[in-house]
């Protein structure tokens, strides 16, 4: 790549990013001039990327030179998709979004059953003591307790007095708390981005910084 291309990327990204964090003072055209940017270039990469790796392929080499004409049932339903732009036959296009949820249901139930549910439903069998460490009894401990108490929160067929409400109280600070970690991890990395972004600016484009 020439000097000048790296140049003119350099100013582009330096003018972008300016723009974007302009929007924590007041939203402003530039800056929806630069969302706008950013979702028409990711849209389009999208579908250069949907084309040339999955529907070219599939069209000339398994479809046409192989063959495969049971690809043209998918072909077909995602071209229903297109149909809600035409009003007298919009109503095929329901036929694509309920095999997709029908399929999408099925893969997700049979591919993530274990992981997200059966597997955090074993990790909460915790030794409560007797681990050797009194930290990780009295983590263990914490974890059983405020796991227990946050699914007793959502037992909406009892009314949350007495024990019951004190338990549901306890499982409420508990999902406040995994909340506010969950956020604080969240800003964290949002942080480090624009920490990133700042070491560009005063590095690469204004060249203050090593």
């Amino acid at each position: 790549m020439s000097e000048t291309m790296v140049t003119v990327g350099t100013w582009l990204q330096a003018f972008f990013t300016i723009v974007l964090v302009s929007a924590v003072f007041k939203d402003n055209p530039l800056y929806r001039f630069a969302e706008h940017t950013y979702v028409g270039l990711f849209a389009g990469y999208g579908v250069a990327l949907t084309y040339f790796n999955y529907i070219r392929p599939n069209v000339t080499k398994n479809l046409l030179t192989d063959g495969e004409w049971s690809l043209l049932i998918p072909i077909i339903l995602g071209l229903l998709i297109y149909t809600r732009y035409v009003k007298p036959v919009a109503w095929l296009s329901r036929y694509t979004i309920c095999f997709q949820l029908g399929i999408g249901s099925g893969y997700v139930l049979a591919k993530d059953f274990k992981p997200y549910f059966v597997d955090q439903i074993r990790a909460t069998f915790l030794p409560l003591w007797g681990t050797g460490d009194w930290w990780k009894d009295v983590s263990n401990i914490l974890f059983v307790v405020g796991t227990v108490c946050s699914l007793v929160y959502f037992l909406f067929t009892i009314q949350k007095k007495g024990v019951q409400g004190k338990v549901s109280l306890v499982g409420r600070y508990t999902m406040m708390i995994a909340f506010g970690a969950a956020f604080g991890n969240t800003v964290m990395a949002r942080v480090s981005l624009f920490l990133g972004r700042m070491q560009f600016l005063l590095g690469d484009w204004l060249g203050l910084i090593k």
